[in-house]
């Protein structure tokens, strides 16, 4: 199944989109969320501090591997946009010999420095080893990863969003279920949570697997598709490159506040393990409107209607601050509820306090995250690779300094304002650029003289 996303409403398109794009993450967060609420309850604070304290260097390797795959399926979206099936096909053909190498790559580059990196975030003694078990099997884990990430990505970029869904749905079931056999039949620790995560996206990737094959003629290879082009891999790694790479740098951050986190105390770790967990969930509608004008920006731009990727730009902000302002009522009303949820109602009581401030403040703020994540999400399908990059390195500067400096100094309530101070730099660099750049777009769109296919406009815009 397709879905042309050039005709029709933008605002009630984007929408429709966006639903299983939404309940796909937030059953991408049930992954995290199962492994946080069993291990708490199961094996204690200092494993789920052990568990949440990899979080970070996760989202180094996984971001990475997310950003990539994503990046490869704009492409395929600008040539379906563009009503060119033979380009589809050959952006997928090597989309998958480029993602097989990649995964490869990743995998024994984590796998070799894991420890290094661990001891670089001053991970505490007390989950040190609880740390490096679990993420040395998320780790080894990469290629299923890569697989789903891949192929989920290119069903979507044909304009089907609910299948991808599905597949989320029966991996987070089956990784719930494992994660309770594993820990609590086969006693394997925190290592039983990773094996559950890595298992359930494995089946995942299968699924879609098999889903294709069956179901999506358009994406059927021959051997002709997988013959070297040169300007489909020159475009699949001048998007997709760019953005793995911002969200390694954005990760960065990440992992320098929870080095400014590990200072202070393992009660800290947990914390902001079970708060972030929670908080993620808040945003995950702010992101799945980011995925989904991505795919819409991507198809509008092969169809060359730069003025209707505008109108979809401003319909995607304005419903996602409406959502921002929900999930603000929500955590000032629910938030303390919420942290016993995931940490159990035994939990100290400043691990409920300072979770609830953590998730608040943030929460709140993400009425500057809502633009930030439309504009950078365009910016990227549209091929534009410098401001983005830029942009990620503004909020690493901004997020580890207030990380560093404020925590170091004012305790936890430091590190509430880490992730606000990112956005802001972040914007600096992405509203200028987003007019700026779509202005030029349109003089070129409307400059151009002849039939070009999807990445030759890409090459002629960027100049």
């Amino acid at each position: 199944m397709t879905n042309d996303l050039t005709k029709g409403n933008p605002a009630k398109l984007i929408l429709l989109f966006t639903l299983p794009y939404l309940i796909g993450n937030l059953f991408q967060q049930l992954y995290n969320i199962a492994d946080t609420v069993i291990v708490g309850r199961t094996l204690g604070v200092d494993a789920l501090a052990a568990v949440g304290s990899t979080g970070c260097l996760v989202w180094f390797a996984m971001g990475f591997v997310h950003g990539v795959c994503t990046g490869f399926s704009v492409i395929t979206a600008r040539c379906f946009g563009a009503g060119d099936k033979g380009g589809v096909r050959r952006a997928f053909a090597m989309s998958l010999v480029l993602a097989a190498i990649m995964a490869v790559i990743m995998t024994t580059l984590c796998l070799l420095f894991v420890k290094g990196l661990l001891k670089l975030m001053n991970t505490p003694d007390d989950i040190f080893d609880r740390a490096y078990i679990y993420i040395t099997v998320i780790f080894a884990g990469i290629p299923a990863t890569t697989l789903y990430n891949l192929l989920s990505n290119q069903i979507r970029a044909l304009g089907n969003s609910r299948t991808p869904l599905i597949f989320l749905i029966v991996a987070s079931i089956i990784n719930v279920v494992l994660d309770y056999v594993l820990i609590l039949v086969f006693n394997m620790d925190v290592a039983g949570a990773g094996v559950a995560t890595v298992i359930a996206q494995l089946v995942s990737g299968v699924l879609c697997v098999v889903y294709i094959a069956h179901k999506v003629p358009l994406l059927h290879l021959t051997k002709d598709d997988f013959e070297f082009n040169v300007p489909i891999v020159r475009n699949l790694l001048h998007v997709g490159l760019p953005m793995g790479f911002l969200n390694m740098i954005l990760s960065i951050g990440s992992i320098t506040l929870q080095w400014a986190t590990n200072q202070l105390s393992t009660t800290a770790v947990a914390t902001i393990t079970a708060a972030n967990k929670l908080e993620q969930i808040a945003n995950q509608p702010v992101q799945s409107f980011g995925a989904a004008i991505s795919v819409y920006a991507a198809q509008n731009y092969g169809a060359r209607d730069i003025n209707r990727v505008r109108q979809g730009v401003n319909s995607s902000i304005i419903m996602s601050l409406i959502w921002v302002a929900i999930s603000s009522v929500i955590m000032i009303l629910f938030g303390r509820n919420l942290m016993h949820l995931v940490v159990g109602s035994d939990a100290l009581p400043i691990i409920i306090s300072d979770g609830r401030l953590y998730m608040i403040i943030n929460t709140v703020c993400m009425v500057l995250l809502s633009p930030l994540v439309v504009y950078k999400s365009v910016l990227q399908s549209l091929g534009r690779a410098f401001m983005p990059t830029a942009s990620g390195f503004a909020e690493v500067l901004c997020r580890a300094g207030v990380a560093v400096f404020l925590a170091l100094e004012f305790g936890f309530i430091g590190l509430c304002f880490a992730n606000p101070a990112a956005w802001i730099g972040a914007l600096l660099f992405l509203v200028p650029d987003y007019f700026i750049y779509m202005r030029k777009l349109s003089k070129a769109n409307t400059n151009q003289t002849h039939k070009q296919s999807a990445y030759e406009f890409d090459i002629v815009c960027s100049e």
